[in-house]
C-alpha cells in the first residue's frame, strides 16, 4: 500500500509568516548582533544519491522519504535539508523530477519568492533565480533541474544580522559537478547553532506569545514526519499537538505534547519539529524566543 500522509503546521500565533515577503530596506536602531561573531569555516557537503555538493556553517539536518508523500508537484519529495546561523536560515530541497521545470515551479508553495531576477547556469545545469525582501528579511531562492531531479536552494537572511555575505557564499558554491570533495549527509537532526558568549546580552530571556512579539516567526523549511510500520499496520490516524519554545538562537525546544498518537507518531511528530529551520521572532530589535502550537496530522490514503 502507497502511503500518502498529510501534514499541516498549524501555530499558535495568529499571523505567523511562513516564507519571505516582498520589499527589503535595511531597519534603523537595529544593534548589528552578527559583529559579535568569530569567522566561520564552512565546509562543502553532498547527498549521495544526488547530484549537487553546496557550503554551509554547520553540519544540517536532513530529512529523507522513500515513499510519495503528499504533495502538490508531480514530482516526489525526496531529500529536505535544513540549517541555521545567526539570523540565516538555509533550506535544500531535492524532488524526483516528474515534470518540467515550469510546471514544478507553478505548484511549489514553500518560497513566497515571486519576484524574478535571472536566468542560471552552473556547469551546464540550467536554472533560475527569484528573489523576495521587505525591511525585515532578504531572501533568495534558486531553482535547477537536470534530467533526473529538481533541486530547490533557498537562504532567507533576517535584517538583524549581516547577511548579504552568507547569502552570496552559499548561492556562489552550489556546485554540480564533483570538482570539490565534499561530506556526505546521512539522514538526521545535523547540529545547532550555537551563540557567542555575550551574544544579545541585552535581549529578554523569556519566551514570549505571538501577540506580545514585534515580529513573528518565519518558517523556512519544515521538514514532513513519516509513518511508521508499525502505524501503517495498525492503520492508525490522528493529529499529534506539540507546544514548543522557537528559541531566539534558532532551535526548537521545550517541547510538551498535548496530544498524541500511538507506534511511533508521536516521536515522528516531535522529530521533525525539532528540524525546522526559522528566523526567530523579534521584540524591539533584537532576537526573542516564542512559544508556538504545531499539529501534524497522519492519514492513510
Amino acid at each position: 500500500m502507497n502511503i500518502k500522509r498529510s501534514v499541516q503546521l498549524f501555530l499558535l500565533a495568529l499571523g505567523v509568516l511562513v516564507g519571505c515577503a516582498n520589499g527589503f530596506s535595511h531597519t534603523t536602531g537595529v544593534r548589528d548582533v552578527s559583529k559579535t561573531l568569530p569567522d566561520n569555516n564552512w565546509d562543502r557537503y553532498k547527498v549521495s544519491d544526488a547530484e549537487f555538493s553546496v557550503m554551509l556553517p554547520i553540519v544540517p539536518a536532513m530529512s529523507s522519504y522513500s515513499v510519495r508523500m503528499m504533495n502538490v508537484t508531480q514530482s516526489p519529495l525526496r531529500h529536505q535539508i535544513g540549517a541555521y546561523e545567526d539570523g540565516v536560515a538555509y533550506a535544500i530541497y531535492v524532488f524526483r523530477r516528474k515534470q518540467s521545470l515550469e510546471d514544478f515551479m507553478s505548484t511549489f508553495h514553500r518560497s513566497s519568492a515571486s519576484d524574478f531576477k535571472r536566468d542560471l547556469k552552473i556547469d551546464g545545469v540550467p536554472g533560475k533565480e527569484y528573489t523576495f525582501v521587505n525591511e525585515d528579511r532578504r531572501a533568495v531562492t534558486q531553482y535547477f533541474v537536470t534530467e533526473k531531479n529538481i533541486y530547490v536552494f533557498e537562504v532567507c537572511g533576517s535584517a538583524l544580522a549581516q547577511t548579504e555575505a552568507r547569502i552570496t557564499k552559499f548561492l556562489s558554491s552550489i556546485r554540480f559537478t564533483e570538482t570539490e570533495p565534499a561530506q556526505a549527509l546521512v539522514e538526521g537532526p545535523g547540529n545547532l547553532w550555537t551563540p557567542p558568549t555575550g551574544y544579545q546580552d541585552s535581549a529578554p530571556a523569556q519566551v514570549f506569545s505571538g501577540k506580545d512579539v514585534t515580529k513573528k516567526v518565519v518558517v523556512i523549511a519544515k521538514p514532513e514526519p513519516t509513518y511508521t510500520e508499525e502505524a501503517r499496520q495498525g492503520q492508525v490516524t490522528g493529529t499529534v499537538v506539540v507546544r514548543c519554545i522557537f528559541s531566539s538562537a534558532g532551535s526548537v525546544g521545550g517541547i510538551k505534547v498535548v496530544s498524541g498518537l500511538e507506534h511511533g507518531l508521536t516521536e515522528q511528530a516531535i522529530f521533525a519539529a525539532k528540524q525546522i529551520k526559522f528566523i526567530p521572532a523579534v521584540k524591539d530589535g533584537r532576537f526573542v524566543s516564542m512559544w508556538m502550537q504545531l499539529e501534524y496530522n497522519f492519514n492513510l490514503y
